[in-house]
């Protein structure tokens, strides 16, 4: 009978990432289906106008809660952010077609009940205002948003060049960042788990 190989366990240096992997394990909370409103073209007026009420509705959810599911996403993305700063500065400077103009890169809805769980400043805008515009934090020498405040997919979607320079790493290494990544998603799942358990007449 084969060896069952344990998952590769998330690092000490994640207390709350860690506490949160070991209770969740692999387990993914049953999200309402629907089309997320925040995934789109969007005016300043008309995206300050509806964080506001997001903002305002996600107020009545377990906050310790949210704010400790939160806090795990946020220790995820910082501990990423020298390897995916390593990583884009050896892939991005020779790409012809980056990611950054991606037209589907937006923040969603779990972008934002993550940084209300921080109690952290929201964008001030969508990515873009209308379709194929560029992104508004791309400056010529990259993103000028630190990590934890970017859309999540712009940290978990890896090129093609990029999951060559992972596959490059030592094996344990490319376990524990993919352990981190899993981690952190499940934390984004179950926040908009909290967010959808609102009742409705609470929602704003």
């Amino acid at each position: 009978m084969p060896r069952r190989t344990k998952p590769e366990p998330i690092p000490p240096g994640l207390p709350v990432l860690r506490s949160i992997a070991m209770e969740l394990g692999h387990s993914e909370p049953v999200i309402p289906a629907g089309r997320d409103p925040f995934r789109r073209p969007m005016s300043q007026s008309e995206w300050l106008a509806a964080a506001a009420a997001f903002r305002a509705s996600a107020g009545h959810t377990d906050r310790l809660r949210f704010a400790f599911l939160a806090q795990g996403v946020r220790e995820g993305l910082l501990w990423t952010d020298e390897v995916m700063d390593r990583y884009c500065a050896a892939t991005c400077p020779h790409c012809d077609d980056p990611c950054c103009s991606a037209d589907g890169i937006y923040y969603d809805r779990a972008d934002l009940l993550y940084l209300i769980g921080l109690d952290a400043d929201l964008p001030m805008s969508q990515i873009r205002e209308r379709a194929g515009a560029p992104c508004r934090y791309l400056a010529a020498e990259g993103c000028i948003l630190p990590r934890m405040c970017r859309p999540f997919i712009c940290t978990w979607y890896l090129c093609e060049p990029q999951m060559a320079l992972l596959e490059a790493e030592p094996l344990p290494f490319q376990k524990q960042f993919t352990a981190i990544m899993q981690a952190v998603r499940r934390c984004r799942l179950q926040l908009l788990a909290l967010a959808a358990a609102v009742p409705a007449d609470r929602r704003a």
